[in-house]
């Protein structure tokens, strides 16, 4: 016979749980800072996202400077230059233009602005209060932020300072309302914003929703394709790792380096897996119906650019992939409702292609732009063209789901088809009445 604890131990333990995680009332206006108000820890939260985005890109930074500086005896670090680099690229992953002084860089590293969004997320999560107070705080804190950088590293024209207030607004508003919804605590602000959301249209509601599971699954799949090039193409990255002739530390700087533009690789694919493809330098071409290369920087990532050969076969198969994304968004949709008018999956269809056109369209145009002079200019492919482009199969694939799957369609098809034999047997009915 086993004998277990005393029956009152399991309720005993499980109320002094609730006892010590219990809130205090009033507590969801309270901070980690006793007594202060929901607008400071906005404007803590906001601080601790920007030094944290800024030191993942500037520590790394100086360690490269410090690694080529052990490398020449006599060298003198350049701590000052190290940072205000680091810093202007920090400005580049929040879409500032990058003035060289030959040309202006406009393409934007995502892996920057992926750093950038995940540091507003965890600190929003781990400092902000759930309230409408912090979360406007937080994001004013991040956009002043976001200017005080520009200004110092001497972007002062009016269209520098316009994206420096346009792309630090877009990462505090996503990474900080992320982070605060996340909180365990959130039921307030949860609330009101879902009290907000409730007004829009429950049509065009739950169809950008599939619009954005469309997005993610077409760029899962461009991830998978990206991952593929790798594979496939490894043999001209480790030809170029060689000619480079790199130590270990230039490798390690050069690999941290590359990882900002891992994103943009996979935006890319996502412009290839489309159709239309992209471009890396004027004069060149990689797309599902041909390849056409150049010379092109000596940049380990672009020794995984696909070649003559690497997407044979899959010409004819990729719409089928980008269609499919709009399957997964359609039955997103097609879980939400229980009844709906046959009509409205057109409707619905439509919402999502516009979701995940913009969505998509919207990364491929970040990714895309002025990479370095000369040829450069001219890298990515276009944002509204390859937006366009996926909406319409995305759409296409929405619109096959719900049209198989809704019964109302199928309900009213039946109807139809009903209506038009009695009015056809009517017809041929009505002479043989005539004649008699």
């Amino acid at each position: 016979m086993t004998v277990g604890p005393p029956p009152t131990q399991p309720g005993r333990l499980q109320t002094l749980r609730r006892i010590v995680e219990q809130r205090l009332p009033g507590d969801s206006s309270r901070t980690s800072i006793d007594g202060a108000a929901p607008w400071v820890s906005g404007m803590l939260a906001a601080a601790q996202a920007l030094l944290f985005s800024l030191a993942a890109v500037v520590i790394p930074a100086i360690a490269m400077v410090v690694a080529a500086a052990a490398q020449i005896p006599g060298a003198e670090t350049s701590w000052g230059g190290a940072v205000g680099m680091a810093a202007r690229i920090w400005l580049l992953g929040h879409s500032v233009p990058l003035a060289t002084g030959v040309v202006d860089l406009t393409i934007v590293p995502l892996g920057v602005s992926a750093v950038a969004v995940f540091g507003a997320y965890v600190s929003a999560r781990r400092t902000m209060t759930p309230h409408w107070s912090a979360l406007a705080s937080g994001t004013g804190t991040y956009v002043a932020g976001g200017v005080f950088v520009a200004l110092l590293t001497g972007a002062v024209s009016p269209g520098q300072l316009s994206c420096a207030v346009l792309g630090s607004l877009v990462v505090a508003a996503i990474g900080l309302s992320w982070g605060t919804l996340a909180r365990p605590d959130s039921g307030d602000l949860a609330d009101a914003l879902h009290a907000l959301v409730l007004r829009v249209p429950v049509l065009l509601r739950v169809g950008l929703r599939g619009g954005m599971v469309a997005a993610a699954s077409a760029v899962v799949l461009a991830g998978v394709v990206a991952l593929t090039w790798i594979v496939a193409e490894h043999t001209t990255v480790t030809d170029v790792v060689r000619g480079l002739a790199l130590d270990s530390a230039s490798g390690v700087s050069l690999a941290i380096a590359q990882l900002a533009l891992v994103p943009n690789l996979v935006v890319w694919a996502l412009a290839w897996l489309a159709g239309p493809g992209f471009t890396v330098g004027a004069g060149t071409h990689f797309g599902l119906d041909a390849v056409t290369s150049a010379p092109l920087p000596a940049l380990p990532l672009l020794g995984a650019l696909p070649g003559p050969t690497t997407g044979a076969g899959l010409g004819v198969w990729a719409p089928v992939l980008m269609a499919g994304a709009g399957v997964m968004g359609g039955w997103f949709v097609h879980r939400r409702f229980e009844h709906i008018a046959w009509w409205h999956v057109f409707v619905l269809a439509g919402t999502i292609a516009a979701g995940a056109g913009l969505a998509c369209g919207s990364l491929v145009g970040l990714a895309s732009g002025v990479a370095g002079p000369g040829r450069l200019a001219e890298v990515g492919a276009s944002g509204t063209f390859i937006g366009l482009t996926i909406a319409a199969q995305v759409g296409l694939g929405a619109l096959v789901l719900l049209l198989a799957v809704r019964h109302e369609v199928w309900s009213a098809a039946r109807q139809g088809w009903t209506t038009l034999r009695r009015s056809l047997s009517e017809r041929a009915r009505t002479p043989e009445t005539d004649e008699s």
